[in-house]
């Protein structure tokens, strides 16, 4: 009798364990999903920042090309680095081709 009450516990336990691991996979599913769901919302807020940033540059560059004397200055440095900028791009684009 012995033998027949420590297999059953056995089973038991080995019954416990598979829904302990069927709720886990389950979770592990959730989390992923919310995981996707946080990973697009962080794409897409960088990306929204990345065009807020820009229009912020191109609206400083229209600021400074349509106003005083010293701020052309500004301006023609802004447009040297852009260009810097682009030439970088470029250089990193041909090194991979």
């Amino acid at each position: 009798m012995a033998k027949g009450h420590v297999i059953e516990s056995l089973v038991s336990d080995v019954e416990q364990l598979m829904k302990l691991h069927d709720n886990a996979l389950a979770e592990v599913a959730t989390l992923r999903a919310k995981n996707e769901e946080q990973s697009a919302k962080i794409r897409t807020l960088q990306t929204q920042l990345k065009e807020v940033r820009n229009e912020l540059k191109e609206q400083s560059l229209r600021n400074a090309i349509g106003g005083a004397t010293a701020n052309k200055a500004a301006a023609k440095a802004q447009i040297n680095a852009l260009l810097r900028e682009v030439e970088a791009c470029i250089a990193m684009v041909s090194k991979r081709i």
